[in-house]
């Protein structure tokens, strides 16, 4: 019988769900809003962005717990890849302000900067992870 043994592309798949919950998480508490709150181009909340990063995460874990790793690693990079595009969308305007300089004399919020690193990091991980063999045959 031929079993097999949990392999670096497994932990990488759970490793990117931890993030892109962890991002979700993030993004809820701080609710997409980054720097001059005075302002609706700061505002960059989208409930679709939290649906793909925690629905995402969940969905992953689940995979994984019904022994589906390919399908698992190939959310972790879907799903945060989807809510990155939404979130560049919702946020246009506030990066768009910071280049201009209109919003100079404050930069980039660093709300926003961990929001991305954790954004970004969920993604690439998941990247990894899609590519990363998953178990490995213990005879």
């Amino acid at each position: 019988m031929n079993e097999s043994k949990k392999s670096f592309g497994f932990f990488a798949t759970l490793v990117a769900a931890a993030l892109a919950l962890a991002a979700g998480i993030y993004f809820s508490s701080i609710h997409g809003t980054f720097g001059l709150d005075s302002t609706h181009n700061g505002v960059c909340y989208d409930p679709k962005i939290l649906a793909f990063l925690i629905g995402g995460a969940v969905l992953a874990v689940l995979l994984l717990l019904f022994k589906k790793y390919g399908i698992a690693s190939a959310v972790t990079v879907a799903a945060p890849g989807i809510a990155l595009c939404v979130f560049v969308h919702k946020c246009y305007w506030y990066v768009v302000d910071v280049f201009v300089g209109i919003d100079e004399k404050h930069g980039f919020d660093p709300r926003f900067i961990t929001f991305v690193a954790l954004l970004a990091a969920a993604f690439l991980v998941g990247e990894i992870a899609l590519y990363a063999r998953k178990t490995k045959s213990v005879a």
